[in-house]
C-alpha cells in the first residue's frame, strides 16, 4: 500500500509521549546529562566526530544545532554539563522575588509601574 502510514510511522497522527515511537519526553531530559558528559569526554579524547552529534540528536529528537550549543554552554559551565537545556540561574537575569510579588500586588499587576519603582529604587541606591 502506498502513500498510507501506519501507527507510529511519519505522517500518522498518534499522540501522546511516544508519538514518534521514542522514549517519553521525561525520559529524553534525563539522559542529555550523560549524552553531553560523553559528547565531551569524546572531544578531550580529540575523538569527537559530527556523527556523533547527529546520532546523539537524532536519539534526544533535538537538532544538532541543540546538541552543539548544550556542549559549549557545557565547556564554559558544570551546571550546564549536568542540566543541558536547563535555564541557569543568573545574576544578570532578572527574577521575581517576593519583594516584587508585594510590589506586583501593590501596583495591581501593572508591570509598567513596578518597572518605574524598580528603577526610580536603582537611581536613589547607585547616587
Amino acid at each position: 500500500m502506498t502513500g498510507a502510514s501506519g501507527p507510529g510511522e511519519a505522517g500518522g497522527h498518534e499522540d501522546g509521549p511516544h508519538a514518534r515511537g521514542g522514549l517519553p519526553s521525561s525520559s529524553l531530559s534525563a539522559l542529555r546529562g550523560p549524552a553531553v558528559r560523553r559528547l565531551l569526554a569524546l572531544r578531550q579524547e580529540q575523538k569527537l566526530t559530527t556523527r556523533h552529534v547527529r546520532l546523539m540528536a537524532e536519539s534526544l529528537e533535538v537538532t544538532e544545532r541543540t546538541v552543539w550549543r548544550w556542549l559549549a554552554a557545557a565547556e564554559r559551565d558544570e551546571f550546564a554539563a549536568a542540566e543541558p537545556g536547563a535555564r541557569a540561574q543568573s545574576k544578570d537575569r532578572f527574577s521575581v522575588t517576593p519583594e516584587v510579588r508585594r510590589m506586583l500586588a501593590l501596583w495591581k499587576g501593572n508591570v509598567a509601574a513596578v518597572h518605574r519603582e524598580l528603577i526610580a529604587r536603582a537611581a536613589v541606591v547607585s547616587h
